[in-house]
């Protein structure tokens, strides 16, 4: 929901007037959001220079609403007199048309991520062209915050199959001593970056250092992800016997995004990730898995969004729900959602443990490690024996994954992953024509598209039209 959206217009005229009559200053409101900052969804504390940009320009995260608007005492009556609604401002603002409840607040990120993709997506006829937007609107951002900013394209792809997978971007502060800029401190270069779903990188520096020397902590690495983003989906309605697909893992190490976001491309449904979500709500993707675990619940059968992918990852066993990824805490799931579970062994948990998302610089200390390595061979082994004690028409699929340093390899597994997949939904005895969908794709995306088709149809996957192969 980007900030110079029409809703956040009306948030910004509704604090001005409850802030004047409540007699508010910037600093006072400040000071009693940050007495509830983790109700607030901050990651950070707030400042009186970002309350004045609220009242301006930028916007608050979402779940930050109750605070504000419970601290100012916001109602239905503009005079202030009557007892303060809960309901009001996200009303106000469209956000919710009842009670918002967290079921109801996780509905709503998902409607604002739709439509915000879908917005995207119409402003270009090439899906590749939104990331390129995404890449000129955080560099421009950045450049009007006093910033640099160093953008390298990325090429990757298994062996003879490169796409151009990603753009990543380096900033840093114009003074070479100062340390990396904090997206929250410049609001428009953040919304730039949530508005372009971009993610921490570890890769290597794009501004000049000698090869040998570590990741300077002067520089803050984003990258603008081509695959594994979400975006629309193009057909109209549902196969026939698969409602929605959702990838889930412990770790992010199998690139579960990436499987998730192939899976929709070749069925044409849209995709979405739990860490995007969660992100609309609280801003910080890497500090939310209990918010990301409700809504993964929520998805499994009270709200199944149809025609669409899912991916979910991290602390993936929730503590109040026993059936955790595969059932939500009563027990229920969707009739004919299919689920992938990537089983990883212990060399990718091992990786995750020495080097967390969202976690720059240097790896863990050694006992660190070992506590959290630990922690998640208990969870991908959970994972594993709820999986093998599911009775009743449960479709869920585990896929064993390997960890490989080298980007290639890395690819060629999630190739592998999406083509098992498919033929798992095959197997299923589901069936259709994807021609239309996929030569769609050739034309709207034809950094990716075409080099994913190619490589399945090289391989027999199902659903892709064997014209795709390469022509030898």
């Amino acid at each position: 929901m980007a900030a110079h959206d029409a809703s956040w217009d009306i948030f910004r005229s509704e604090l001005k007037h409850w802030m004047e009559l409540r007699r508010y200053t910037n600093k006072a409101l400040a000071d009693a959001i940050n007495a509830d900052a983790d109700d607030a969804g901050l990651s950070a504390p707030i400042t009186e220079q970002i309350i004045k940009r609220w009242r301006h320009s930028t916007s608050p995260p979402l779940q930050s609403l109750k605070v504000i608007g419970r601290i100012l005492g916001m109602s239905n009556d503009p005079a202030g007199n009557a007892p303060y609604d809960p309901t009001y401002l996200p009303r106000a603002m469209g956000i919710l048309e009842a009670a918002p409840e967290h079921s109801e607040l996780i509905e709503a990120a998902y409607r604002l991520q739709s439509i915000r993709a879908k917005i995207t997506d119409a402003q270009s006829t090439l899906a590749s062209a939104t990331a390129d937007e995404g890449v000129v609107n955080i560099v421009r951002r950045a450049m009007e915050s006093g910033l640099g900013a160093a953008v390298l394209p990325v090429f990757e792809g298994p062996r003879g199959y490169p796409m151009h997978v990603s753009d990543r971007i380096d900033l840093r502060e114009p003074q070479p001593d100062r340390p990396a800029p904090k997206p929250i401190d410049h609001p428009g270069l953040a919304d730039a970056l949530q508005d372009s779903f971009a993610v921490v990188s570890r890769r290597t520096p794009r501004f000049a250092v000698p090869a040998d020397a570590p990741t300077p902590t002067t520089l803050s690495p984003w990258a603008v992800q081509y695959v594994g983003r979400p975006r629309p989906g193009i057909v109209h309605r549902a196969h026939d016997g698969v409602p929605a697909v959702v990838i889930t893992s412990v770790t992010t190490t199998p690139w579960t995004d990436d499987v998730g976001a192939l899976v929709a491309m070749v069925l044409g449904y849209g995709f979405t990730t739990t860490r995007e979500l969660a992100r609309e709500l609280v801003k910080d993707p890497y500090r939310s898995d209990h918010l990301r675990n409700d809504i993964h619940d929520n998805f499994l059968s009270a709200a199944t969004p149809t025609r669409r992918v899912w991916s979910h990852h991290g602390s993936i066993l929730s503590g109040d729900n026993p059936y955790a990824p595969f059932r939500d805490a009563q027990g229920r799931v969707t009739n004919q959602l299919v689920q992938i579970c990537l089983v990883e062994d212990d060399a990718c948990l091992l990786h995750t443990a020495q080097f967390p998302p969202g976690r720059l610089g240097g790896g863990r200390p050694v006992d660190e490690v070992s506590s959290e390595f630990d922690e998640l061979r208990r969870q991908r082994d959970t994972m594993v024996a709820r999986a093998e004690e599911l009775t009743g028409n449960v479709r869920v699929f585990s896929l064993p994954v390997t960890f490989s340093p080298e980007p290639d390899e890395r690819w060629l597994q999630v190739f592998r992953c999406t083509l098992a997949v498919l033929q798992i939904i095959a197997g299923l005895g589901i069936d259709g024509d994807l021609r239309d969908v996929h030569d769609r794709l050739v034309r709207s995306d034809p950094q990716v598209a075409p080099q994913v088709l190619r490589w399945l149809a090289d391989h027999g996957a199902p659903f892709v039209d064997p014209r795709y192969r390469t022509r030898r």
